[in-house]
């Protein structure tokens, strides 16, 4: 892999180097997350819409090359997938400080948790070799943490207003 191949791979695949975080490496890729998405909550729901197609399509792509430059099928400094997974979070939200940070937790509490079917999900992409259907694994289960929190944000909206806190 050229240097300058190697690099865009090692920034996106890493988000921003956060992969590399010595503990919970997870959690620093989701701390990406919700940066893009506080420097994006203006951003109406087409153009949200359209970066999150673009990270998911370069992510995938980064994803498959981090893994074969590194033999590994889901290696812990890939942590694109934790950006997508809050973005998927915060879809239809409002995008204020509150909100910002319950889904974090939200988020990191399924993402790490991994109940089912997330667990399914993720075991399911490790099955494969590594390619595109197993770096697509790495992705998936992710989105599906992110829009189980969105879910789970929806149920509790009532409480978490009444206790003010949004």
């Amino acid at each position: 892999m050229s240097k300058i191949k190697r690099f865009f791979v090692t920034l996106i695949a890493t988000a921003l180097g956060s992969g590399f975080a010595p503990k919970a490496p997870g959690t620093a890729g989701s701390v990406i997350g919700v940066v893009l998405v506080y420097f994006v909550r203006d951003w109406g729901v087409l153009p949200y819409t359209l970066l999150f197609l673009g990270i998911f399509a370069i992510g995938w792509w980064a994803s498959l090359e981090w893994s074969i430059a590194h033999q590994a099928k889901d290696s812990q400094q890939i942590v694109i997938d934790e950006v997508l997974g809050y973005m998927v979070a915060m879809a239809m939200l409002p995008r204020v400080a509150s909100i910002l940070w319950i889904q974090f937790i939200l988020f990191r509490i399924f993402d790490a948790l991994k109940p089912p079917p997330i667990r399914q999900l993720d075991q399911w992409g490790k099955k494969f070799e590594i390619g595109p259907i197993q770096s697509l694994g790495v992705i998936v289960d992710d989105l599906l943490a992110g829009l189980i929190s969105l879910g789970v944000f929806y149920l509790l909206r009532p409480f978490l207003a009444t206790w003010g806190f949004i």
